[in-house]
């Protein structure tokens, strides 16, 4: 499913229209997806805010298709970025993240195979990139940012599961 896709279906369902009568100037902040290689088990969700409130509503898509929303409080901490409204327009879909984050991992030299991707559509920096959290075979872990109109890496850091375990 297109990122265009996932927002025709969350838009048209009962569950939605019914919020955005009750908040019509809701907007949207983020797009959600995990694509797993093992299992196929996939995730796809996209939250929308309130502007100058804390409130946040996550629509996802169920096992069946359907439409569910949550509704949550945005953390509020100095260190936390702000979430912006993001256009949902975009040059990459989501089907295309896997075969780019590939190919950026074999040009720098990282030949293990993916396991999974968490993806996040969201701002960063003044720009709209696809915010990606690869999980490899050999606890590799890597970030990459693509700006998500001009299709530029905005940045790429390996690390490894190791580099999270504390030393006592």
């Amino acid at each position: 499913m297109t990122f265009q896709q996932l927002i025709s279906t969350i838009e048209s369902s009962a569950v939605f229209k019914k919020l955005i009568n009750e908040n019509p100037n809701i907007e949207l902040v983020a797009g959600f997806f995990i694509l797993d290689f093992i299992s196929n088990d996939e995730k796809k969700s996209l939250d929308y805010k309130i502007p100058n409130t804390d409130k946040i509503f996550t629509f996802e898509l169920d096992k069946n298709n359907e439409v569910t929303m949550k509704q949550d409080k945005l953390i509020d901490e100095p260190n936390f970025p702000k979430l912006e409204k993001i256009q949902p327009n975009t040059n990459i879909e989501v089907d295309e993240l896997r075969s780019i984050a590939e190919k950026q991992a074999l040009e720098n030299n990282i030949k293990a195979k993916f396991h999974k991707i968490i993806a996040v559509l969201q701002i960063y920096k003044n720009q709209q990139v696809w915010n990606l959290t690869c999980m490899l075979e050999g606890l590799i872990i890597l970030n990459i940012l693509i700006n998500c109109n001009t299709e530029e890496v905005v940045k790429f850091d390996r690390k490894s599961m190791t580099d999270f375990i504390k030393k006592v």
